[in-house]
């Protein structure tokens, strides 16, 4: 049960998120010993589902960058190898199961390495790569229709359309004051936000909307103070700390727009609550949210999406993050590069091996930083 009610003091729950956002689900046992967590590694794995069958969402995030497992090659990424690293290590013991989605080569494989060399239940999803090929909505609501039941394997009771319904609530009411969030981030600390917007993907969800609407009103005045810094939008797959946004904003900088798999775009898209078919509903969410370069909708929509985000949140630089031995990211961060460039955009591309970032990267972004700063036309549209 909750112990988050209105009366709640408001710095408490601030507090309480951030440490969500740190701990990365580490205690969750014994925070919430009566909840049942599963969990997934991407955001096109539906959270409605895992919630309609009465379990709780939890986003894996590796407790080091530095694990190689013997069962993964030295050139798998740092997420897939420190998470299998936990596993082994029965990190995950607790977890009802885990929900792997296709999205790329590493994670197909994972999936069956895993269940190989681990304990945990595993559960598979295989969302189309062309989200408006023919036949995408018909064989996507196919792929949630076996996870379905997959999950009532599992749990062992029945999911019912109701349960859906009541989560799908639950998540749009979420998506809601995320977005309100997001809308408040050029004028919040960019690791503040970046730390609330991760609590949302490692705490109960329930408790998760309680907190964040009882701080929004706080949050709300703290985004009135009026500051000069460097506006930049970043893209990135996953970022499991702050250490990037601090680094930014010691320097000068403030990230107005993210596109990342751990930032807004887990959250963005519509969500349909009243519908007489819920799984076909969320079909259309996945299938209408911006798209990460693992999915496609047409060949420039992506490019197009971000440039305009940009322009709108008035971004006056963009960072492209690539961690390495992530190909879809490096794929897409070439043209994507080139395009905000042609916009008007200064672009900065920096490679990590996991999220924390070092000297080096701290010389690159300080020097991108400075140049945006230094610009007398820029400064003055900023």
């Amino acid at each position: 049960m909750s112990v988050i009610n209105t009366n709640s003091d408001t710095n408490d729950l601030l507090e309480l998120l951030l440490e969500e956002s740190t701990l990365k689900g580490a205690v969750r046992f014994q925070r919430y010993p009566e909840r049942k967590f599963f969990g997934y590694f991407c955001s096109y794995f539906p959270e409605e589902l895992i919630l309609a069958a009465g379990l709780d969402p939890l986003r894996l995030f590796p407790d080091s960058e530095n694990s190689t497992p013997a069962e993964l090659p030295a050139y798998s990424c740092s997420l897939a190898r420190g998470t299998l690293d936990m596993e082994i290590r029965e990190k995950w013991q607790d977890l009802v199961g885990i929900g792997f989605t296709h999205t790329c080569d590493t994670m197909q494989c994972l999936s069956g390495i895993w269940a190989a060399s681990g304990r945990s239940k595993t559960v598979d999803l295989v969302p189309p790569v062309m989200l408006t090929a023919q036949g995408a909505p018909r064989y996507y609501l196919a792929e949630l229709n076996t996870l379905l039941k997959e999950l009532t394997n599992i749990t062992q009771q029945e999911i019912n359309q109701q349960a859906i319904q009541d989560a799908l609530r639950l998540c749009a009411q979420t998506r809601k004051l995320v977005t309100e969030l997001d809308a408040l981030r050029p004028g919040l600390p960019s690791p503040l936000v970046f730390s609330i917007l991760r609590a949302g993907q490692l705490m109960p969800r329930s408790d998760y909307a309680k907190a964040l609407e009882l701080c929004l009103p706080t949050l709300k005045e703290m985004a009135a103070v009026p500051h000069q810094r460097a506006k930049v939008l970043i893209s990135s797959a996953v970022l499991e700390n702050d250490s990037l946004f601090t680094m930014i904003e010691d320097l000068g900088g403030r990230v107005v727009a993210d596109d990342t798999c751990t930032g807004y775009r887990h959250y963005s898209g519509h969500t349909l609550t009243e519908s007489d078919n819920p799984l076909a509903d969320i079909v259309k969410r996945y299938s209408e949210m911006p798209p990460c370069p693992c999915k496609h909708r047409s060949l420039n929509e992506r490019i197009a999406y971000l440039t305009e985000l940009a322009k709108q949140r008035q971004a006056q630089g963009a960072i492209i993050i690539i961690r390495k031995y992530c190909d879809p990211h490096a794929w897409d961060a070439v043209t994507l590069a080139e395009n905000f460039r042609n916009s008007g955009i200064r672009t900065l591309t920096l490679e990590l091996e996991g999220a924390n970032v070092g000297g080096q990267e701290r010389t690159r972004l300080q020097a991108f930083l400075e140049s945006i700063i230094e610009d007398p036309g820029l400064r003055k549209e900023g």
